[in-house]
């Protein structure tokens, strides 16, 4: 994973109201639109989940806070966006037994969506139908979303059709479920699996899987795990990790907060981290 551990520092100016109690920021993803650069980070509340848009254009700036849903509902946790399409999770996080994760189709970032293209519902068991962390992909046809419960013990695999991503407001089928706490590590270069706050998904020009996991371990390491995703037929999934690589966050951004991955043009990864809260500004740091 050739990134820089030392970031460059952002400082985003923000006009805009946010409620900063009682929750904070989830997750942050890079993109770029008719040559735009921006970027998108989750939040929670004590009210309600959101998301905010940030626009480069001569500075920095917040252009937009959107609310997603509200109390019950006020935890959206870390998210991607794959191409134009984001998915992201939105959890009851005082009972911890039912979420929802939304798929939303971002084509122009400074008009953000109103209404999920279509959803996941999840309910049952407390912790184990949360939605704290999200990663989305596209393999051939298939839409692929995966989901990450409370702290990350399990992984469930979501597959759905392109075609029928916009014609069913229940699209998605589960296929899979991976059990962090089960799963063979002998082969692994540590054995460590962390309670990721943010996985994003990536494929390589092999069409090789691969999931990012990003957290941050102990007061002050930001770590990034990488693991290649094996799959049969996109119905039996196995995760053989590959590397760690430990990141120094400044200025109160951390992997904690919220952190991604996006590919550039030239074909290097870029990592990003946020701050905790959009105040009169949002600091990100960016690893390029």
């Amino acid at each position: 994973m050739k990134v820089a551990t030392l970031p460059k520092i952002i400082r985003c100016k923000n006009e805009l109201e946010v409620n900063n109690h009682g929750g904070h920021l989830q997750g942050v993803q890079l993109l770029e639109n008719a040559e735009v650069e921006y970027a998108v980070v989750t939040g929670s509340s004590d009210t309600y989940a959101y998301y905010s848009v940030v626009k480069k254009e001569n500075r920095y700036e917040v252009l937009s806070i959107s609310k997603l849903m509200h109390s019950p509902f006020r935890h959206a946790g870390g998210f991607q966006i794959f191409q134009n399409l984001m998915a992201v999770g939105i959890e009851d996080n005082s009972a911890r037994d039912r979420s929802k994760v939304c798929i939303y189709e971002i084509d122009d970032p400074e008009k953000p969506p109103v209404r999920p293209l279509t959803l996941i519902e999840r309910r049952g068991e407390p912790l184990r139908s949360t939605a704290g962390c999200t990663g989305i992909t596209k393999i051939g046809n298939q839409i692929l979303v995966v989901v990450g419960d409370w702290d990350t013990k399990h992984l469930d695999f979501y597959l759905c059709d392109e075609h029928q991503l916009r014609q069913k407001q229940s699209a998605f089928e589960k296929v899979f479920t991976i059990d962090t706490e089960r799963i063979d590590k002998s082969t692994w270069p540590d054995k460590e699996w962390h309670a990721y706050q943010n996985i994003n998904l990536l494929t390589d020009t092999d069409g090789k899987l691969y999931l990012f996991g990003f957290e941050r371990v102990g007061p002050q390491e930001d770590i990034a795990d990488l693991f290649l995703v094996e799959n049969r037929s996109l119905h039996e999934f196995r995760l053989e990790k590959i590397m760690s690589k430990t990141f120094v966050c400044k200025e109160g951004a951390s992997f904690r907060a919220g952190a991604g991955v996006t590919v550039q043009t030239n074909g290097r990864l870029k990592v990003v981290a946020c701050g905790s809260h959009i105040s009169n500004a949002l600091i990100l740091n960016v690893f390029d």
